[in-house]
């Protein structure tokens, strides 16, 4: 088909990329002030709850921040891994578009 041209979307991924990024760096300030704060109570409150309840968050803490390490691998190798895919593809596909402008002309 004449003058159709084939292009890989590359433009979504560096949209995803920006965004992962932006949503790992909120979700590190939420953790931060998480903390703060649970240092905070924690300094002023003792006994058998303030144990009870530092189990819980110490626990449920320590599984947010394996999430924090999942997000930082997929936004890490796995995303440049996926864009340079698909700036491959792309490239190849331009090739192939030029061919076929090439062809067309002659």
């Amino acid at each position: 088909m004449a003058g159709l041209f084939v292009s890989a979307d590359t433009i979504k991924i560096g949209d995803f990329e920006k965004q992962s990024t932006e949503a790992i760096e909120e979700f590190n300030k939420i953790m931060e002030e998480f903390k703060r704060i649970n240092r905070e109570l924690l300094d002023s409150w003792k006994g058998a709850g303030a144990d009870a309840y530092k189990y819980e968050t110490d626990n449920i803490l320590e599984k947010i921040e394996s999430l924090d390490n999942v997000l930082n691998a997929i936004n890490g190798s796995a995303v440049k891994d996926i864009r340079k895919s698909y700036s491959d593809l792309d490239e190849e596909l331009g090739k192939k578009n030029r061919e076929q402008i090439t062809k067309e002309g002659e």
